[in-house]
């Protein structure tokens, strides 16, 4: 009996000692600061779509004449975008087209649409190419945008910016408290696309053109300064 009694003990202490664990080691103690870094260029080139549109009663006659104005706004954009990628076809589609006459839905024939995707490197030669293509029976031009052919790189710029900025305000933490930064102990940062200055929106143009009178929001060639915005989380030890 004692030793039954023994026995229960030892298994309740066991039990007991399993219900507190072993105190851990104290959180060191931490500054955590942020820092911002943004870098601020005119863009390298421009992006445009340029469609391509005809409703006739023949899906023949509709396609034949958007590949007549197709091959035509190819031929001209290939001597502003002479790079193999910088001109390319992105879209095709043909539909029925219908409207409503009298509250009644009435065909109308068939639309046939294309679009052309154009890169310009060269700025200088944007205006000109503009020109030209709207001297063709093109349906719309949208999308026009611009852009910085190193993004990738000055993105980056930014990221050290911010952590650069995200060291110096710890330090600034530091001195205050007058205390010692020790070592870093997490990094985080996020950065955004490039954008225009317009707080992170990239505005782009789109006209839609009915013989040849101007529709749409309308469209700029004085492109706007990108920039590249990044944002870093630092946390450090204190020692």
């Amino acid at each position: 009996m004692l030793r039954f009694a023994a026995f229960t003990l030892a298994a309740a202490l066991i039990g007991l000692s399993a219900c507190h664990p072993a105190a851990t080691s104290p959180t060191p103690r931490q500054v955590r600061s942020v820092g911002y870094g943004h870098v601020t260029v005119y863009p390298d080139y421009a992006e445009l779509t340029v469609d391509a549109a005809f409703t006739r009663p023949r899906l023949r006659d509709a396609v034949t004449e958007v590949q007549r104005v197709v091959d035509q706004v190819l031929r001209l954009s290939k001597r502003y975008a002479p790079g193999r990628d910088d001109v390319r076809v992105s879209s095709t589609s043909s539909n029925k087209e219908f409207d409503y006459v009298k509250g009644k839905q009435v065909f109308t024939g068939f639309n046939s649409t294309q679009s052309v995707t154009v890169r310009i490197n060269n700025l200088r030669q944007l205006s000109p190419y503009l020109e030209e293509l709207l001297a063709t029976p093109i349906s719309r031009i949208k999308d026009l945008n611009y852009g910085h052919s190193r993004a990738d790189s000055l993105r980056r710029e930014a990221d050290v910016l911010a952590l650069a900025d995200a060291v110096k305000t710890a330090d600034k933490m530091c001195a205050a408290l007058h205390v010692k930064r020790g070592e870093v102990l997490e990094v985080s940062d996020s950065s955004s696309p490039e954008s225009s200055n317009t707080n992170g929106y990239r505005p782009s143009a789109d006209i839609e053109l009915y013989s040849k009178s101007f529709g749409g929001r309308g469209f700029t060639v004085s492109p706007e300064l990108l920039r590249f915005d990044s944002q870093c989380s630092l946390t450090s030890a204190l020692e």
